[in-house]
């Protein structure tokens, strides 16, 4: 009597490499999105330091404006916002002390997860007698 072949199930070596696809699938799907999860912690960051920036060279405008001129110098300290901490440094330096245009150097920086993040700012500021004279002599 002959015998007849049955249908098998799958071997082993075909289940090993299905098994194989699939974790080489799960691990990519999981770095994609510690990856999306990670820049997307940068930016929220990043997004929440931009009113800081703003707020600084406005109060460096301010001390410019009463006094009509400003001391170089380096500024740095820490801040809390939310659940993270800031390391702050600003650098006034005066490009023209003459005609009042000071560079500020701006830079924040926070621990990322096991890195560290740094967003930096530079401005100019001119000194508000210097833009009246200039707005009078070109009108």
């Amino acid at each position: 009597m002959p015998i007849l072949k049955s249908s098998r199930g799958f071997t082993l070596v075909e289940l090993m490499i299905t098994v194989a696809v699939l974790a080489f699938g799960i691990v990519s799907i999981y770095e994609a999105l510690f990856i999306s999860m990670d820049t997307y912690g940068f930016y929220a960051s990043y997004l929440d330091t931009q009113d800081w920036f703003d707020q600084e060279i406005l109060e460096i405008q301010d001390q410019l404006t009463q006094k009509g001129s400003l001391e170089t110098k380096n500024l740095s300290g820490r801040i809390v916002r939310g659940r993270r901490t800031f390391d702050w440094s600003v650098m006034i330096s005066p490009v023209d002390e003459d005609l009042g245009l000071y560079k500020i150097d701006a830079t924040l920086s926070w621990k990322q997860g096991s890195r560290n993040a740094s967003v930096s700012r530079a401005a100019y500021l001119l000194s508000p007698h210097l833009k009246e004279y200039n707005e009078e002599n070109f009108v």
